[in-house]
């Protein structure tokens, strides 16, 4: 019972991790998406407000932008945009196939090596108090051994 009590809590650890895992890559990726969205969308606002302040004669000469620029600048950002569209999908695809694919032995086997790693990390965390522990017990030994010596002689 206990042996089996262990395997399903391996099992949903593995299971944390994997769901833990892609939910860091979901939130970076969502992250990253809104970092871009924000940037194309200040910088459609600052074009905005220059072709207002245009409209209404408050620009210099320099601030003014050429038609020709203006269109290279909106088919670049057109271009752009649909570069993002298409990482945004192969990464769909691929968060897609790691979700739905069964993990290969390289993939449990590093798991197994990282659930490894955080116990022999916290053995030597316990093992480190211990050898605290101990010296403080050591001291107090010695404090009261030497107390007893002491009410002895007197």
């Amino acid at each position: 019972v206990l042996s089996d009590l262990e395997e399903d809590i391996g099992e949903l650890n593995k299971e944390n991790m994997w769901e833990l895992t892609c939910e860091t890559v979901r939130e970076q990726l969502t992250n990253s998406i809104r970092k871009q969205w924000r940037m194309l969308k200040n910088h459609v606002e600052k074009l905005d407000n220059q072709v207002s302040r245009v409209h209404s004669g408050s620009l210099n000469e320099k601030d003014v932008i050429s038609r020709e620029d203006h269109e290279l600048e909106t088919e670049k950002l057109e271009l752009e945009i649909q570069q993002c569209k298409e990482m945004i999908k192969t990464q769909q695809q691929l968060l897609q196939q790691q979700l739905m694919s069964p993990c290969d032995d390289d993939t449990t086997l590093l798991l197994q090596d990282c659930y490894l790693l955080e116990e022999r990390e916290r053995l030597q965390e316990e093992w480190r108090l211990f050898r605290e522990q101990k010296k403080n017990f050591e001291k107090e030994r010695r404090s009261f051994t030497e107390a007893a010596i002491r009410l002895g002689l007197e």
